[in-house]
């Protein structure tokens, strides 16, 4: 029991959750940052654009996440480590990509 590590305190709550955010806000370099993009459509329904490979920055994904969908027209979402962008906007995401200076590498097909 010397190594229990204290998961919970009445004043503070659930240290788990503090501990895990502590670099959410942290500054996010662009000019190092490699996106991962691929083309999904398995179990899907219909295609989707995936941006993967995100800093650990929660507001500039999101931010992001918004500008892609806004300037495409289309729906999609920020999950916990991706961007999903509905529909068959491969190209387009490259060239929003490319017009905000963010490097960016296709895996898969």
């Amino acid at each position: 029991m010397k190594d229990a590590k204290l998961v919970w305190s009445d004043e503070a709550g659930d240290l788990r959750k503090k501990n895990s955010n502590k670099n959410a806000n942290e500054e996010v370099n662009e000019s190092e940052l490699v996106l991962s993009i691929r083309r999904l459509t398995s179990g899907k329904g219909r295609a989707i654009v995936e941006i993967s490979s995100l800093p650990n920055n929660k507001k500039w994904c999101q931010k992001l996440a918004k500008e892609c969908k806004k300037s495409l027209g289309v729906g999609g979402a920020y999950k916990n480590d991706y961007i999903e962008v509905h529909g068959e906007k491969l190209e387009e995401v490259k060239a929003l990509l490319d017009k905000k200076n963010l490097k960016w590498k296709q895996t898969g097909g």
